[in-house]
């Protein structure tokens, strides 16, 4: 008989949930910000670098002082240091506050271990499901913001343009706009945040629905099995994909023509961009964790994952289509369609993963250590995806290796490598039965 679905606890997601609109705000406007793919590359990657090096500090520090504070901290400096970059002359200073921008976002692992605490067998799929949607809400919001409002002295001379701070800062006013959401969240968080009591998703689907956390910490060679490596393995080929791919859009889409890009503004970038992080918000409310139930996370991810293939393979094909018309026209942007059309596939990826990873902690006291590992596997895999794929990028097209093309055809190598390790997850062990039981 199916479980009734305890009701999730909607405060403390709507303050846990940390969206991803600091980090992707400068997307649309990073390759003006340095002409060259190379520099782009690393500023996208020394976020996921400082992010990588705090995971475990944060986590370990919400074991001693409390979830809450880290929570808090969080946020509150997310915000100054936005404002910092937005501010910022000269490279090194971008990076600096680019790099603060990644420690802040590092309490992420925090946040997702904070949800699956809360959760339990009847609703542990749909709090899961919420962690792709925050991904999802900041990539409609941070580019949006960020292409709508670069530049506002020279979009609206007779009104933006009257301010001397914002003639010379041109990226100012978008980073202060996300700078505000994030303290806007610190003061909300500050207000109604509560402490949460550790409780975890039973190692058994008939063991009681909460589970108060072991005082034992497992070892990494204790967490390292084959059931949780296989996930973690996979989650790694997701997250460099996808970071890769998020890198690779605003690059490919503002080259010029003539260099084998679209000639996109910013400001078409971001619209862009937010129009299909607004689909994605429906899709991740309304229709992954259905087709999770149906179908079974392995199956919805080794579709998902597929998916790269066309939209890392559009890329080249847009290439192709806007040289030949030397325009963006009806052709290339039904290819555009499809390609994002495809990327909302890609998310779906992201909820099946993360359930097999939670699944398959080896113990229950295990699940912070779990999510903390994974956490950290995944920030060094976007750590590394920035300045490779913007690097090849750049090589590709300033040497002409395979016709510019080389980027496409290294990631698309990785992407076949990563649909056979998707055919290693198992379909038969508790994952799937726990994965039904929580998505009923």
């Amino acid at each position: 008989m199916a479980q009734a679905c305890t009701p999730l606890p909607k405060l403390q997601l709507t303050i846990a949930l940390t969206d991803d609109a600091p980090r992707t705000v400068i997307f649309p406007f990073v390759p003006q910000v340095r002409k060259t793919g190379y520099w782009a590359g690393v500023l996208e990657s020394v976020f996921f670098v400082a992010e990588f090096l705090s995971v475990y500090s944060w986590g370990r520090a919400s074991d001693r002082f409390g979830r809450r504070p880290v929570l808090l901290l969080g946020p509150l400096g997310l915000a100054f240091s936005l404002l910092g970059f937005g501010l910022s002359k000269n490279f090194g200073a971008l990076v600096v506050f680019r790099c603060a921008q990644g420690i802040f976002n590092g309490n992420i692992g925090v946040v997702k271990t904070v949800m699956a605490e809360i959760a339990d067998t009847s609703n542990l799929a749909q709090i899961m499901a919420l962690i792709p949607l925050a991904f999802s809400s900041g990539s409609t919001l941070g580019p949006i913001i960020g292409g709508l409002f670069s530049d506002p002295a020279d979009h609206w001379p007779n009104s933006f343009g009257k301010f001397r701070i914002l003639r010379e800062h041109p990226y100012l006013l978008p980073c202060s706009a996300v700078g505000l959401i994030s303290l806007s969240c610190f003061f909300f968080a500050l207000v109604a945040l509560k402490e949460v009591t550790p409780v975890l998703y039973p190692s058994t689907t008939h063991d009681s629905d909460k589970l108060h956390l072991s005082v034992g910490v497992p070892t990494l060679r204790e967490l390292l099995v084959p059931r949780l490596v296989i996930p973690l393995l996979n989650y790694c080929f997701y997250c460099f994909l996808q970071t890769a791919y998020q890198v690779l859009f605003p690059l490919m889409y503002s080259t010029s023509i003539e260099n084998g890009g679209l000639g996109f503004s910013p400001y078409q970038i971001g619209v862009t961009r937010g129009i299909w992080g607004i689909m994605n918000t429906f899709c991740q409310l309304f229709l992954a964790v259905p087709l999770i139930r149906r179908f079974g996370a392995r199956r919805i991810y080794i579709i998902a994952f597929a998916n790269f293939t066309i939209c890392i393979g559009a890329y080249p094909l847009l290439s192709f289509c806007a040289r030949r018309s030397n325009k963006v026209d009806a052709i290339v942007w039904t290819i555009v369609g499809i390609q994002l059309i495809s990327n909302l596939a890609i998310s779906m990826a992201s909820s099946a993963s993360r359930l097999y990873i939670v699944c398959s902690s080896p113990s229950p006291s295990a699940l912070s250590s779990t999510n903390s590992l994974a956490q950290m596997m995944s920030t060094l895999s976007r750590a590394l995806a920035p300045f490779v794929a913007s690097a090849l990028f750049a090589i590709s097209l300033e040497w002409d290796v395979a016709g510019g093309h080389m980027v496409y055809i290294i990631l698309l190598g990785m992407v076949a490598a990563g649909i056979w390790c998707s055919f290693l997850l198992s379909s038969d062990s508790n994952t799937s039965a726990r994965g039904d039981d929580a998505m009923h």
